[in-house]
């Protein structure tokens, strides 16, 4: 590509001595290389901290752009996910600022709390064991600050526009009062209660899990077991064998056959669903003649599982609600406990046995059974996964000390009911769908706790119509988002961890029972938001300072709640952070912000919390919720993926850092990208999917890099001489220039509106198309030997340079958004006429920019797709010529074109024949000339347009080569052309 530069690096006798100087070459302080160092983290300064305080600070602007982000973790070095992320935001922040003369407000954030800083600041101390609240929380304060300081300057490297110095975060008093204040309206609004039930558990990080912080392994293997457990309903016996009189069975012959992946809960179990209206059968061991009660349509597939299982050849069916009411034993525990069976609306008879094991200590819709039949909420599991004595039944109790989450556990707990002869089946590699702890990346299990859940049941009808009003891209993002919202009935918020914000319940010490008196709770926070949250951690003997004067002298009975809440509560208050008071959280007329984009993952998480917690802040004692989400759009991206599409780690070696990208080096290899070379890469990928990088990827975006700046440098360097009076008006300027200008036209109005659409990577995609095709091959190809050779101030030259100054000016302001450095670096350069004294090219104004319609001329466009067709049919001639050494540069040729005159292609090539040489980049062009065939090679070809024939005649030139434009217009090899004779004499 770029081959306008090409010709006058080569020396031809002593032309170059001779007249170089005559020439009007390209002059330019623009450099060929990406800047480094100081004069890079001066360029990123300006493009980014200076310029986000300019345009705060300047009034005549149209309208206000809030862009909310969302808050990236304080923990770990910054990887290329965080520079999508981040890029793609600063691209629309700059082109709303550039185009629509927006005033930009985006504060970056940081999310603070949670279990991996406290981890990780617990794994520094040497006594970890022995660390109080208080002090565990001085030391993630230390980190989560300092990994803020460490991010803050990675993400300076990406020139974002922004302030980074005055980030919200969201351990930072104000921001926890404004989440305090959240949690208030909650208790206002009666959407939070404390209830024993089964919540997601990690028991690595022995804490509650909500939905949002689970990441499902479609590649878990689990431990499936059949289990078998003895009917203890005489009746039942009786009935089955006086409708079936070929049945011999007794008491002790059938038995339930249920179907779990979780054996450790069958301790907790207290009863077995069967579905009423299903049907049933028995299948019979012909051995032992043991009877398992299974459904019908399963008997088969479940014989084939054990050969000694068969089913009976006469009809032996029955209905599920035959079975219903009827008790069960647990052979471990003994016949003394009794256990019932009940109707399930969740059994199905698609897999497993039909009848399903309940334990509503260890399972959602187990727990819903357990409520309304009065069952035990019973598990004997602890916060670690452990078997701990307190209700562990009778049979069980060489559980205790065991892991549920280990194979040791697990296979004990099997191995005792394979002692009581309850095991039907086991499959030792049962491939399915588990969820796993988003922070240890190990399973998690159900576990029967007492938690604070906020009862999303009555706000989600508010929080679904508020989407309705919301933008989505891409468009599907709103039902993935509604259907996330009309899944969840609850939102578990409590978690027993010490670094987070407090939740702000006080107990009674004896009876363990909260005060939920909505006085106190307010009373509890005005503290807390005076004393700070790490007061809450302070071990008191007496509470009083946290009570209101109605609990005077009762402190002592009383104690402080250790409970944190969910760190998805706590990012999704900070839309708090758009306003400067209080009367943000109830704000509720319109949405606070225009705009949210992150990871496609945040449906399920940011964006959700977010909007149920502003539906939550919008109500008024458990009414009137406002259906008006805190953002107008949602915009979502993929992840970052290797070129294979596997994720990155350390262990495949596919890991590439954006401090990688930017700095080149390393393994793989890569050249310096610089920070302009990583924005390319994002802006050039369709981020609504995952996205590819890999070192292959990078080195393209170099070349693209590059092209862009040579392109770039091409311009500048031949507007050397060139002042705002040289500029020749639009009516003067040559056809070709008009044309270049109706592809410019064209080319912005098409990048604006892919702009809007946020769809970057066509962006990038036609430019670079318009600078290889309309400039590179065309326009730079046809137009430099005019402006090298001709007169310095010649209309033709003077008519280019006005078209090459627009087509600078129009390439600064659509690279803006994306290329903010380098857009800078050629403004520096550029004249102070054309800046007029504004230091930014973000500072001029969109009519700089603004290409007027008028530059819009189809019939010229048309006449130049036939003379390109011309064009296109001599130069396949020339290049077979070439090729076989009839001549070595299309230079030594002249062209005669023989067309009707009188046709409509004939009128239109007479019209250019003036420019048909430089069109065609040949010495001299003819149309309806003499004939060529005395010469000494003559080639003809044809082709017709418009039903017209045209036939194109080849030969040598009679002249000889100038010295100084060689072209072949010279009366002999040391003799100027005309043109050129008449310049040089003329300077």
């Amino acid at each position: 590509m770029l081959r306008h530069i090409r010709r006058l690096s080569i020396t031809r006798v002593n032309a170059k001595t001779l007249y170089s100087n005559t020439l009007q070459l390209p002059k330019t302080d623009f450099g060929p290389k990406v800047p480094s160092g100081s004069s890079k983290d001066e360029l990123i300064k300006l493009v980014s901290e200076d310029l986000y305080d300019w345009q705060l600070s300047r009034d005549n602007y149209n309208e206000r752009w809030i862009f909310h982000d969302g808050p990236p973790y304080a923990n770990g070095d910054l990887h290329l996910g965080h520079a999508l992320n981040k890029v793609l935001k600063d691209i629309i922040n700059r082109f709303e600022l550039i185009k629509n003369n927006k005033k930009v407000i985006y504060q970056p954030g940081w999310d603070c709390h949670g279990l991996p800083i406290e981890m990780k600041a617990i794994s520094n101390s040497e006594k970890a064991s022995e660390l109080q609240p208080t002090e565990i929380r001085s030391l993630c304060r230390t980190l989560a600050m300092s990994m803020i300081d460490k991010q803050r300057e990675q993400f300076r490297e990406f020139g974002i526009m922004t302030d980074f110095n005055n980030p919200y975060i969201t351990l930072s008093k104000n921001y926890e009062s404004k989440q305090l204040q959240v949690f208030l309206k909650l208790m206002e609004n009666g959407l939070l209660s404390r209830q024993l039930k089964p919540v997601w558990w990690g028991c690595e990080t022995q804490t509650a899990l909500a939905e949002a912080e689970l990441e499902y392994n479609n590649a878990h293997h689990s431990v499936a077991t059949y289990v078998k457990f003895p009917l203890a309903s005489s009746e039942f016996y009786k009935k089955l064998s006086e409708k079936y009189p070929f049945l011999k069975i007794n008491k002790h012959d059938v038995k339930l056959l249920i179907w779990t992946s979780t054996a450790w809960t069958i301790p907790a179990n207290q009863a077995i669903c069967i579905h009423k209206d299903l049907s049933y059968t028995l299948i019979y061991n012909y051995v032992t003649n043991e009877h398992l009660v299974v459904a019908e349509s399963l008997a088969n597939d479940l014989c084939k599982l054990d050969e000694s299982y068969r089913r009976y050849s006469e009809p032996l069916t029955f209905k599920g609600n035959e079975l219903l009411n009827l008790e069960y034993m647990n052979p471990v525990i003994g016949p003394q406990y009794l256990f019932p069976i009940l109707h399930g609306d969740h059994v199905s008879a698609t897999a497993g046995s039909g009848l399903v094991h309940t334990a509503p200590a260890h399972g959602g819709e187990d727990y819903l059974i357990g409520c309304k039949h009065n069952l035990k909420i019973m598990s004997s599991v602890n916060g670690q996964g452990m078997f701990i004595e307190d209700n562990i039944p009778e049979g069980f109790s060489s559980l205790k000390g065991e892991y549920v989450n280990k194979k040791e556990g697990l296979w004990k707990c099997i191995d005792i009911m394979k002692e009581n002869n309850m095991i039907f089946h086991i499959n030792k590699k049962y491939k399915h769908s588990y969820p796993y702890d988003w922070r240890s990346n190990k399973p998690v299990i159900q576990r029967a706790t007492p938690q604070w859940f906020v009862n999303v049941e009555k706000i989600k009808p508010t929080a679904i119509e508020a989407l309705e009003k919301v933008e989505f891209l891409p468009e599907n993002g709103k039902n993935r988002l509604k259907l996330f919202i009309s899944n969840r009935n609850e939102w578990c918020i409590s978690r027993q961890r010490t670094w987070g914000v407090p939740l702000p319940i006080i107990y009674h010490k004896e009876s363990g029972e909260p005060i939920d008196d909505i006085e106190v709770i307010r009373f509890t926070i005005d503290r807390m938001t005076k004393f700070g949250t790490d007061s809450w951690f302070t071990k008191e003997d007496d509470i009083s300072r946290w009570l209101p004067d109605s609990y005077k002298d009762l402190g002592k009975l009383y104690v402080k709640g250790q409970d944190t809440m969910d760190v998805w509560f706590d990012s999704g208050t900070s839309w708090s952070t758009l306003g400067d008071d209080m009367d943000v959280l109830s704000r509720s007329e319109s949405p606070l912000a225009d705009i949210y984009l992150e990871g496609s993952d945040q449906h399920r998480g940011w964006f959700q919390s977010s909007l149920l917690n502003k539906i939550i802040a919008s109500g008024v004692n458990g009414n009137n919720f406002k259906p008006v989400a805190p953002f107008k759009k949602i915009v979502t991206h993929g992840f970052t993926l290797d070129s294979k599409n596997d994720k990155m780690s350390k262990s495949k070696g596919n890991v590439i850092s954006p401090k990688h990208a930017i700095n080149g080096g390393g393994k793989p290899f890569l050249p310096s990208l610089g920070t302009d070379g990583l924005r390319l890469w994002v802006a050039s990928s369709n981020f609504t999917q995952d996205v590819n990088v890999s070192g292959e990827i990078l080195t393209r975006v170099f070349e693209n890099v590059k092209k862009l700046r040579v392109t770039l440098k091409y311009m500048l360097g031949n507007l050397n001489d060139f002042k705002e009076s040289d500029r020749v008006s639009y009516d003067d300027l040559n056809p070709m220039d008009k044309l270049v200008l109706s592809k410019l036209f064209r080319l912005q109005e098409t990048c604006i509106e892919y702009y809007k659409d946020h769809n970057f990577s066509r962006v990038v995609k036609d430019i670079s198309t318009h600078m290889s095709v309309d400039l590179s091959a065309q326009y730079f190809d046809i137009s430099k030997d005019c402006l090298y050779t001709d007169s310095k101030d010649s209309k033709r030259r003077r008519s280019i340079q006005t078209v090459l100054q627009t087509i600078l000016k129009t390439y600064i302001g659509l690279l803006a958004p994306i290329q903010p450095l380098l857009v800078q670096e050629v403004w520096n350069v550029c004249p102070e006429y054309l800046k007029n004294n504004n230091k930014s090219p973000f500072a001029v104004g969109w009519d700089f920019y603004q290409i007027p319609k008028v530059y819009l001329q189809k019939s010229i466009e048309q006449d130049f797709s036939k003379i390109w067709q011309v064009k296109d049919t001599l130069y396949k001639s020339l290049e077979d010529l070439r090729l076989n050494g009839t001549f070595k540069n299309k230079l030594e040729t002249q062209i005669n074109i023989v067309v009707d005159k009188e046709s409509s292609i004939g009128k239109l090539l007479t019209s250019h024949q003036t420019f048909l040489d430089d069109y065609f980049l040949v010495s001299k062009v003819y149309v309806n000339g003499d004939p060529l065939q005395d010469a000494s090679y003559f080639h003809e070809t044809s082709l017709t347009i418009d039903e017209q024939e045209i036939k194109i005649q080849i030969a040598p030139s009679p002249n000889a080569k100038c010295p100084r434009c060689w072209k072949f217009v010279s009366e002999s090899e040391d003799i100027l052309c005309t043109k050129c004779d008449t310049v040089v004499h003329k300077h």
